[in-house]
């Protein structure tokens, strides 16, 4: 029993430490997001941005391997249309058997194999998009365009579970003054929406995020209660429904509160094992339905 709980305090610990990204600010070279999450193992060579070849895996779209013998890595799409190989140490590649030039070498750091981003993602055919003046760069594999087209204008409760799963983007938000025994995690969400939330950590402190055109979940307030110090301006939920994983004790409570304050209760149930962070609440209709960018 004691273990069980250690190992769900770790968890806690682990996921609240995940929540919080620097923002791309404090970084001379590009933030890399993929498929929203952050690539912290992205390098800049030669003005040019590499990432490591497993930050774009995705089985709808690349399938990759690497021969150590020959240092080659291999990368052909599902359909076997597009080939591309790229040796460790060399500035070509060869795309369906023809050379091509790129802008630096091929490297493998730490055990892991970098290529070029662009040139990958060009080639075979993914969104990317560079914000100059964030100092960002946005890729989506198919899936991860799929997923971000369901955040912008799917279903509710899929579009909510998503936008929990994004990278945090901080922001300007002062570092955190840490509690002790850290218990439980509340989602809220306005209600009818998925693209605007709200973060309580166990009463230590209490964040607000929303979810830019890039699909991105940017950190617009925060009260930390334990260095009573709060950052950014605290949104005005007038209805908004309610999520609370009591984790220590394998408990989920969801429901929702009217704009008068009345908190009614939908559902409470105990878990065994990982669960989504949030439930489908009948009769709740989508809002928040933002047009496709272009």
């Amino acid at each position: 029993m004691f273990l069980k709980r250690w190992i769900k305090y770790l968890i806690g610990s682990v996921i609240l430490g995940s929540f919080f990204f620097v923002s791309s600010s404090a970084y001379a070279a590009p933030a890399v997001f993929v498929n929203g999450e952050y690539q912290h193992n992205a390098i800049t060579m030669g003005g040019r941005i590499w990432v490591p070849i497993r930050a774009l895996t995705d089985q709808e779209w690349l399938v990759y391997a690497y021969d150590p013998k020959t240092r080659i890595a291999s990368v052909h799409d599902k359909d076997n249309t597009t080939t591309v190989e790229l040796r460790v140490g060399e500035k070509t590649a060869t795309v369906n058997g023809k050379k091509m030039q790129l802008d630096a070498e091929v490297v493998n750091k730490n055990g892991l194999t970098y290529v070029p981003l662009r040139f990958i993602t060009e080639t075979f055919g993914a969104h990317i998009e560079f914000n100059a003046k964030n100092g960002r760069v946005i890729v989506r594999t198919p899936t991860g365009q799929a997923q971000y087209e369901i955040l912008m204008q799917g279903d509710l409760t899929e579009a909510r579970k998503i936008a929990l799963k994004l990278t945090r983007v901080n922001g300007e938000a002062p570092q955190l003054q840490f509690g002790e025994g850290y218990h439980d995690f509340r989602y809220t969400f306005p209600e009818g929406e998925a693209l605007r939330f709200t973060f309580n950590a166990a009463g230590y402190s209490e964040h607000y995020y929303e979810i830019n055109d890039e699909g991105l979940a940017i950190h617009k307030w925060q009260m930390d209660h334990v260095a009573n110090r709060e950052w950014g301006k605290k949104p005005d939920f007038k209805s908004y429904v309610y999520f609370l994983d009591e984790f220590m004790a394998s408990l989920f409570t969801y429901g929702i509160v009217d704009a008068q304050g009345n908190d009614k209760e939908l559902g409470k149930f105990y878990y065994d094992g990982l669960k989504d962070s949030v439930m489908s609440i009948e009769g709740e209709n989508r809002i928040d339905i933002r047009p496709q960018r272009h």
